[in-house]
């Protein structure tokens, strides 16, 4: 499975929405293999589909919020 389904699949067992930190620690738990860059660089093609949005809260914490359905 691609990161891309994995990132999408678990925000949405998630509700939808996640703290970025928390979306990576439930990927790594879930047996992806991911780094930080490798987030952050997934999120950013999602983000330039329209699949997610990514929001940042302060200058540490980012929300990531699925946008588009299938």
């Amino acid at each position: 499975m691609s990161i891309y389904y994995s990132i999408l699949n678990v925000l949405k067992r998630m509700g939808g929405k996640a703290m970025w930190q928390n979306l990576l620690d439930e990927l790594q738990r879930t047996g992806v293999e991911v780094s930080k860059s490798g987030l952050n660089q997934a999120l950013l093609k999602l983000e330039i589909h329209g699949r997610v949005r990514v929001t940042n809260l302060d200058e540490i914490r980012k929300i990531v919020e699925l946008v588009g359905e299938d």
